[in-house]
């Protein structure tokens, strides 16, 4: 009897994910030996399992062997699809492998549509399929399939690596784009999410894998009838491709690091802006507050003998428009003379407090006019033993 491997595909645009009644997914599990509960809604929107059923003959050989596993990639689009830039592959892989019957069958639901004629071109340049184990192994379908969903996570590490990369060239001329930001974020977070639970379920087929090849696979003598250049050459690739998953992730991880790296960077050029802005209104402040002050507070505080002569000082009627035009007050001069020291006065005390370690307190204050004084009296005392 000659053996029959088949790849059964239904691409994501057939898959009737918002109808799942119709699609008779029931039968298809019961052909695959799958449990009836990844029918559910539980199992359809899960992020990932992976399982596995045997079954024995009289002679405790291996009869049938059956795998299920549920692999979720998230892809970030170049350009808007119906509203959203982004799309996901929830696939579902169902395999079963029947000993007598030499039969291999792997179902794969919502696979993207370049997803048949990549497995199709990988199968062909399977060199090892000539192998007498190659029929003899429930897993040996697996690995051109496995090879297809790395490189569809590597596809979508990489497709959200591009517009982060973006935004770092764009840093030190455009505004930041938080919305974008947190929309980036969120997908590496998904991505990051998937590659795990992915590396989880080939970590379990890895298992599942060495136990069969070492315990179950066995002719009628009890010899283990996958030969250990076979076994260990299975075992060596899936290895590999378990490690693809963890580089891929962490690419990701660093995606996403270098993304809250920016988002922070957009933060602090922010409060940096707001600083200055800040610091322009209190050096503004300083500059008109101490000549309004002056101008007119402190006339309340003219001890009554100056009042009179001092009222229209502070009251700032400096100017007086008469019969010869306009007239300048006699004691214009003293309003620049106490408004111009005492404006220098509080911007030094700002400068001082502004550029200054420690708080500025009395005790400080009174430590920094002792310092002086001592370093002045020293360089009195150094003067006068030099004459």
């Amino acid at each position: 009897m000659t053996n029959e491997e088949r790849y059964s595909l239904l691409l994501q645009r057939n898959y009737p994910k918002d109808k799942p009644e119709l699609l008779p997914i029931v039968p298809i599990l019961e052909y695959f030996d799958a449990p009836p509960v990844l029918a559910t809604g539980m199992c359809a929107e899960i992020n990932g399992y992976f399982g596995a059923s045997s079954g024995y003959d009289d002679d405790e050989r291996l009869k049938r062997y059956s795998t299920w596993m549920r692999c979720l990639v998230k892809m970030v689009l170049k350009k808007p699809v119906n509203g959203k830039n982004y799309n996901w592959f929830e696939m579902t892989l169902l395999s079963r492998w029947a000993a007598l019957a030499d039969t291999h069958h792997i179902m794969c639901t919502d696979a993207p549509d370049h997803f048949p004629r990549s497995l199709l071109n990988a199968l062909k340049k399977a060199s090892y399929q000539t192998s007498p184990d190659y029929f003899r192994d429930p897993f040996s379908m697996h690995a051109q399939l496995l090879d297809q969903i790395v490189e569809l996570n590597d596809k979508s590490v990489w497709a959200i690596r591009h517009p982060i990369r973006d935004i770092e060239k764009q840093r030190p001329t455009a505004s930041p784009d938080f919305e974008s930001m947190h929309e980036i974020s969120r997908h590496t977070i998904h991505i990051s999410e998937v590659l795990l639970v992915t590396i989880l379920n080939f970590e379990s087929l890895r298992e599942q894998q060495r136990y069969m090849h070492s315990e179950s696979i066995k002719s009628h003598e009890g010899k283990l009838l996958l030969g250990k250049e076979y076994r260990e050459g299975a075992l060596e690739y899936l290895n590999f491709q378990i490690q693809m998953l963890k580089s891929l992730r962490e690419r990701s991880i660093s995606n996403h690091s270098r993304l809250s790296s920016e988002i922070t960077v957009a933060y602090n050029r922010i409060a940096q802006q707001d600083n200055r802005v800040m610091n322009s209104i209190a050096f503004l402040t300083m500059i008109f507050l101490p000549a309004a002050f002056i101008s007119v507070s402190l006339s309340s505080l003219i001890l009554p003998i100056y009042s009179n002569i001092l009222q229209s000082f502070f009251s700032t009627t400096f100017f007086s428009f008469g019969e010869d035009g306009l007239q300048v007050s006699k004691q214009m001069w003293l309003y620049w003379a106490v408004t111009i020291p005492s404006t220098l006065i509080i911007m030094i005390v700002w400068r001082l407090c502004l550029h200054t370690k420690a708080p500025l307190t009395y005790h400080s204050i009174k430590q920094f006019g002792k310092t002086r004084y001592n370093r002045m009296l020293k360089k009195d005392n150094n003067e006068k033993m030099t004459v």
